[in-house]
């Protein structure tokens, strides 16, 4: 029929390009949007843990503002009674399978007596001292209360490899960007510094903010209270923290 045009088909070739064209816009975007993923996992972390302040908030009041019987582990017995409604909060969105379940390095929860967590508590928190502590860490050095001076800058929970950790300012950091997850009572800061938010961790402060802490400012914290801050352990950086 005179003026009707015939639709003419893509040809095998310019729907091969349209194809080549479009993979090559994904590979491009593909990181972008990866690190927009992890972004909103790590503001979901942070909101997990504004919720364990909470609740630590609620367990001092209880308590005459006293950390009793936040040992190892057993914390997270301990809230049990103000967090069982809420399980989610128990891990990182970024760390929620143990080694056993496949989870690695920096992205692996901890399991220990059954428990199961990706959030670590500074172990320099609690009202006993602990009886078997090394003769070179300070006895002296533990936080029994929240109510201190500088608290914005003293850790209470934070992204971590294991339930709790006992850093000392001599610590060095780990030697892979990947940790094995294998426990030493010593050396407890490499608990800690992992490279779980793009170079950061998230952290729960004594007077109950949250906020991201680069690597290298995890030495800068008040892990106790007798802690060093002039001691500069950049000398020993490896590689990969470098490049941060």
């Amino acid at each position: 029929m005179s003026g009707v045009t015939e639709r003419k088909a893509f040809t095998l070739v310019e729907l091969l390009v349209v194809i080549a064209v479009i993979a090559v816009l994904m590979s491009i975007l593909a990181p972008a949007l990866q690190k927009v993923r992890r972004q909103g996992l790590s503001v979901v972390c942070r909101s997990n843990e504004r919720q364990w302040g909470g609740f630590f908030g609620i367990f001092l009041n209880d308590n005459d503002g006293r950390f009793v019987g936040l040992e190892l582990h057993k914390w997270i017995d301990v809230l049990r009674p103000y967090t069982e409604k809420c399980p989610d909060i128990y891990f990182c969105p970024l760390a929620k399978k143990t080694a056993a379940e496949g989870g690695s390095g920096a992205f692996a929860a901890w399991e220990e007596d059954g428990m199961k967590g990706s959030y670590g508590t500074n172990y320099w928190i609690r009202d006993k001292a602990y009886p078997y502590l090394p003769p070179d860490y300070p006895s002296d050095g533990w936080w029994k209360s929240f109510d201190v001076r500088g608290a914005s800058n003293v850790p209470v929970l934070a992204d971590c490899i294991f339930a709790s950790g006992l850093p000392v300012h001599d610590d060095p950091p780990p030697d892979s960007r990947m940790p094995d997850c294998t426990y030493t009572e010593m050396q407890c800061m490499q608990y800690f510094c992992l490279d779980r938010h793009d170079g950061k961790i998230n952290a729960l402060f004594m007077e109950l903010s949250v906020r991201p802490v680069g690597l290298k400012e995890l030495w800068d914290l008040h892990w106790h209270k007798n802690w060093n801050p002039t001691n500069d352990p950049s000398p020993s950086w490896p590689d990969w923290i470098k490049k941060l």
